[in-house]
């Protein structure tokens, strides 16, 4: 009866064990070598700053372009308070109130006012 029975499954689970953290190095080796990554946005009328990869979000500029290239004019805010803007716009001779998401650059909602 050998003296080590279980040596030469101790001897393959190593191996196995050596293979498996060599690749998971392997794979996380060009992200560890990455540089730090530091994101920095300021922008004006508006805009906001995002340091450290934070999230950007519209500048009042941008929300103004955003509708115009859905056919809106005389675009104005309404309340320009925190992520979700609320602003006024005309298309087509006919007015509405639109619900603007700046962090997601999407119209929440259109709502048709009556004058």
């Amino acid at each position: 009866m050998p003296r080590f029975p279980k040596l030469s499954t101790i001897v393959r689970s190593a191996v196995l064990a050596i293979a498996l953290g060599g690749a998971t190095i392997g794979a996380t080796a060009p992200v560890m070598a990455a540089p730090p990554h530091i994101d920095l946005h300021f922008g004006f009328g508006g805009g906001g700053i995002s340091i450290g990869g934070g999230r950007y979000c519209m500048s009042d500029r941008q929300v103004r372009f955003l509708l115009r290239d859905q056919g809106y004019s005389n675009v104005y805010f309404l309340d320009r308070h925190g992520r979700v803007v609320v602003l006024h716009a005309e298309r087509h001779h006919r007015d509405y109130r639109i619900t603007v998401d700046t962090c997601r650059g999407r119209i929440i909602s259109i709502d048709r006012t009556h004058h």
